[in-house]
């Protein structure tokens, strides 16, 4: 049975909308988000999509919302994010799985894309390059905290992974603060 994908799409936008957001008051210094480097992928072909996943598409849906930060933990507004993953069956598409986007006033992105599978003998990862001009450039990988292929290594790149169930349907939902170090 498929749910439609109005009725669906909303659940997950207003779990989406529900995710605390923290206002900084006066400089708490914040550790940057650790460097991992891009892996052997090319990131200069990918559109400027929210959307990656499509009804019909297979794997179950990702709904990633993140936010980057300075190292006082104000958002940065204007920064280019730049996202690259496997299939859900670990396999790298050059025409898939991919997107540049800028954060907004508030230093949010999202992208609504598919749960990657494991791929190149690494649990589930995203690739992700972030960039502004004010600010030192972000080459690193997410992982997922709750993968078993997840390690005490990457415990500073993980995600929570919140499971969505409506009806036989299952999505994922997901965030991040990235923090970024001045330029």
């Amino acid at each position: 049975m498929i749910v439609q994908t109005n009725a669906f799409a909303a659940v997950l936008l207003a779990a989406l909308a529900m995710s605390p957001q923290s206002t900084a008051v006066a400089c708490s210094e914040r550790k940057p988000t650790p460097q991992t480097g891009p892996g052997p992928h090319d990131f200069t072909t990918a559109p400027s999509e929210s959307k990656l996943w499509q009804e019909g598409d297979g794997g179950e849906p990702l709904f990633l919302r993140a936010r980057v930060l300075d190292t006082c933990g104000e958002p940065i507004s204007g920064a280019r994010v730049r996202v690259l993953h496997a299939n859900e069956h670990g396999e790298h598409d050059p025409n898939r799985w991919r997107t540049h986007l800028d954060t907004d006033a508030g230093g949010t992105f999202e992208v609504i894309t598919v749960l990657p599978g494991y791929t190149g003998g690494l649990a589930r990862h995203i690739h992700f390059v972030i960039t502004h001009p004010d600010h030192a450039e972000l080459v690193t990988r997410l992982f997922f905290k709750n993968d078993p292929g997840s390690d005490a290594e990457t415990e500073d790149l993980t995600m929570v992974l919140e499971e969505i169930r409506r009806g036989d349907r299952t999505a994922w939902v997901a965030g991040y603060e990235f923090v970024l170090p001045p330029g």
